[in-house]
């Protein structure tokens, strides 16, 4: 069965999800993403031109400066941000979570699922006035694919790529990667200069096909980052601002304070000040309500670390052990509670599984005792950068049912590590949101990240290899309901709550993303209607 990609696709693009919805929870950073394709900004004209008195210039902040702009090692999450406006992508996440063509046009698979057919527009120009065309977005895919980076990872199922004309791309596959689709909305869907990608220099001053340029004069590296608007953009109505300062700032507070100061027009705030910019008069605010999620991995499913896991019911009495509701609530009472791993906004979510496990303590106790486990147990979990402000709330959930948790401190650097190590059965975990085939990707594949011990089970894969052959995102609900629903009875996980976000908007602005889009991208940010 075609059910497993090679691994570093897996770990590397769950890990940078994982770190990035890790930094939204605990320092309000800024995500979203938007679609000015599909529907004109927030305060636009029914034109899609900015209103008369709308503001034309926007000042936003990142909690980390981007690693790089060369094509072969662009970040996902805040790095987006930037890049995503310089290059632009294929394709962007669309409010409800649809894919949305944006360089393109569209596509189509073969009957087998093993080669792409991407069809671009026909007046896309680089920031220096070349055509940008399919011969150079088969270069860069090429050239990301086959260059040691950050990206190539994506790329890794890609055998061949051709461009038979100006706007056709043909991408075949050495196996079905149904998850590389909405992949085009991220790094690998960008489109660079083929005679320039490969020099030092590029990253330091790119050239794109995204509504901006890079303003090389104003931008101080590390600390602010400016954009400005092309004119030649083959969208430019929907994009108000002609300037766009990215201010970083790692921590919360500064960017609060930023924001109070007039330095800042539309920036993520903490749960526990967020009533205080509602009730200013200064501000408005936009909440998003699940834009990641926080949950258990228990990971040792065939029990090799604690054999106890092994048992279906031990795994189960956790998920009953846990007060989800209390948990929403010490993450600052922004978000809802996850009683599964798929997203409310995918069509593999399902509201009949958010009653399979009921807060019960004593149902979870009785379920250890059936194991043979009445007197309970101890385990060790890694204890996280992203991860300490919940960890005493799961060792007393967990120690209300006789499991007791050691934590053992890993430095940042070595989050994927632990992770991968094979050394911990239970693991608290950030996700971002995801499309239905990459979550599947990412949460059940042998390969998977989150599928560190490599557990296998016969009708989980009857239903990847089903999965991996879908190409009509929107014809695959059954299946990925499926799926779900095979991780919540056999208590794969112990999903936790799907945390949110707060908006703060100085007058004349809003913020216009959804909790259904992943990436953080310009589009996110608009003006107040």
């Amino acid at each position: 069965m075609q059910v497993n990609t090679p691994l570093r696709r897996h770990f590397r693009r769950s890990a940078a999800a994982a770190i990035a919805a890790g930094a939204v929870f605990t320092l309000g950073a800024c995500s979203g993403a938007g679609d000015p394709a599909a529907s004109p900004t927030a305060g636009t004209s029914e034109s899609g031109a900015p209103a008369a008195d709308a503001p034309t210039t926007l000042a936003i902040a990142t909690n980390r400066a981007p690693s790089t702009f060369d094509p072969v090692g662009l970040a996902t999450g805040n790095d987006a941000l930037i890049w995503g406006s310089i290059y632009d992508t294929l394709f962007v996440i669309g409010p409800d979570g649809e894919l949305v063509p944006h360089l393109a046009t569209g596509y189509s698979y073969s009957d087998d699922g093993l080669e792409l057919t991407v069809t671009l527009r026909d007046d896309l120009t680089f920031s220096d006035g070349a055509p940008a065309t399919a011969a150079e977005y088969k270069a860069t895919l090429e050239h990301i694919r086959d260059t040691a980076g950050a990206g190539q990872a994506m790329a890794d199922t890609v055998a061949s790529v051709e461009a038979p004309d100006a706007t056709t791309v043909v991408i075949t596959f050495s196996a079905n990667d149904p998850g590389f689709l909405f992949d085009l909305t991220s790094r690998v869907g960008i489109i660079a200069q083929p005679d320039k990608m490969a020099d030092e220099s590029y990253g330091l001053d790119p050239i794109g096909a995204g509504p901006y340029v890079l303003d090389a004069d104003k931008t101080q590296s590390g600390t602010q980052y400016v954009l400005i608007k092309r004119d030649d953009y083959w969208n430019a109505d929907a994009y108000p601002f002609e300037e766009v300062t990215v201010r970083v700032i790692a921590d919360a507070t500064a960017i609060e304070n930023s924001l109070r100061a007039g330095e800042l027009d539309i920036a993520g705030v903490q749960a526990q000040t967020a009533p205080q910019f509602e009730s200013s008069g200064d501000f408005t605010t936009t909440q998003l309500e699940a834009q990641s999620s926080l949950f258990l991995d228990i990971a040792d499913r065939d029990g090799a670390i604690e054999p106890a896991f092994a048992d279906l019911r031990v795994r189960q009495a956790i998920n009953f052990a846990l007060n989800r509701d209390g948990f929403v609530q010490a993450g600052g009472g922004v978000g809802q509670p996850a009683y599964q791993m798929d997203f409310p906004s995918t069509s593999g979510y399902d509201p009949a599984l958010d009653s399979v496990y009921p807060y019960d303590v004593e149902k979870a106790k009785s379920l250890l005792a059936e194991a043979g486990y009445a007197d309970g147990f101890s385990i060790d979990m890694p204890s996280l950068v992203y991860t300490t402000s919940m960890e005493p709330a799961i060792t007393q959930a967990l120690a209300d049912i006789g499991i007791t948790v050691n934590w053992d401190s890993i430095p940042p650097q070595d989050t994927v590590q632990a992770l991968l190590s094979g050394k911990y059965p239970v693991i608290l975990w950030f996700a971002s949101t995801l499309p239905d085939a990459n979550q599947v990707q990412d949460f059940y594949a042998p390969a998977a990240l989150l599928n560190p011990m490599r557990t296998t089970d016969p009708e989980l894969d009857a239903l990847l290899e089903q999965a991996s052959k879908i190409t009509d995102p929107a014809a695959g609900a059954d299946i990925y309901k499926q799926i779900n629903a095979f991780g919540v009875n056999n208590a794969w996980y112990a999903p936790l709550m799907f945390t949110g976000q707060t908006f703060a908007e100085a007058e004349g602005y809003k913020y216009v993303g959804t909790s259904a889009q992943q990436s953080v991208r310009i589009e996110s940010y608009g003006v107040a209607g």
